[in-house]
């Protein structure tokens, strides 16, 4: 199967692991299929069977395995090990021809055998975070004024007026995530005041609700993922925590396989621009 593999650090160097012609050659990757589960039981007394405590997944660990032919191979290890550091930040890009996805993670060793005559060479990677993320994001968009610029522009022949934009009485958005059931982020930009936005699923009735009022130029990021669930204002570039705005009841809301759809409510919904950002996750590519 053909396929790229690339390492990336924080300062933005690459190495390309699948590189031909004197460069690096991956011979295995592990790491790819979903990580192990790990599942808690106790038994009852005196009954079959047992119950369950908890399930959740270990973290993901990546392995390379590689060579190292031809001329240079010494002035190639060494900028293998200016980008690959153990305990240092890294981004493993993964393509093939069906899939182009990202996972970030952290160097725990980068061995290279010496003095062989095949010079070989193994790089273990430990991803607290289990997914695999597409290199691209989708979005869906609220706003009760869409664009829809047209041509040709009116002529002397044609009189009839190209369309700038027009007036959008659905407050229902609908956005399909092609990945496993994870969370979004929630951008809320306010060019006149609101109040008390509130984004609902429209097919679980579970909702996500901000309390109190929005001032013209405010910007709200909501974001429901595990692991990082935040609400955020930003208003005149200064950002504050408003987790606490959050109102009882409000669910971290997720995309689950499929299609989603999306409703809103509140005072001032007109005044509103709402972007929903999604990047499809995997648990195995």
């Amino acid at each position: 199967m053909f396929f790229t593999l690339i390492l990336e650090n924080a300062n933005g160097d690459r190495v390309d692991m699948t590189a031909t012609a004197n460069r690096y050659i991956t011979s295995r990757v592990e790491g790819l299929n979903p990580p192990t589960g790990t599942i808690s039981t106790s038994s009852y007394t005196g009954m079959d069977g047992s119950y369950l405590n908890n399930a959740f997944i270990e973290k993901r660990n990546v392995v390379i395995s590689f060579e190292m032919r031809g001329v240079g191979v010494e002035t190639r290890r060494h900028q293998l090990y200016k980008v690959v550091k153990p305990s240092r930040y890294i981004k493993i890009y993964y393509a093939t021809a069906g899939i182009d996805v990202f996972a970030e993670g952290y160097v725990e060793s980068c061995e290279v055998q010496n003095f062989e005559q095949l010079t070989t060479g193994q790089i273990s990677i430990l991803c607290p975070d289990i997914y695999w993320y597409s290199t691209t994001s989708v979005m869906a968009y609220y706003s009760q004024i869409t664009g829809a610029f047209t041509f040709p522009f009116p002529t002397e022949s044609n009189p009839e007026p190209f369309i700038l934009g027009k007036y959008n009485t659905q407050n229902m958005m609908t956005i399909v995530n092609d990945g496993d059931e994870i969370g979004f982020a929630l951008v809320i930009e306010a060019l006149e005041d609101a109040r008390s936005p509130t984004l609902y699923n429209a097919d679980t009735d579970e909702y996500l609700q901000i309390t109190g009022d929005i001032l013209a130029g405010d910007i709200i990021t909501v974001t429901t993922k595990t692991g990082n669930k935040t609400v955020t204002l930003d208003r005149g570039g200064v950002k504050t925590n408003i987790i606490n705005r959050l109102v009882s009841g409000s669910t971290w809301l997720t995309l689950r396989e499929g299609r989603n759809r999306f409703y809103l409510r509140g005072t001032g919904l007109q005044n509103l621009k709402v972007t929903i950002v999604h990047t499809n996750a995997y648990l195995g590519v």
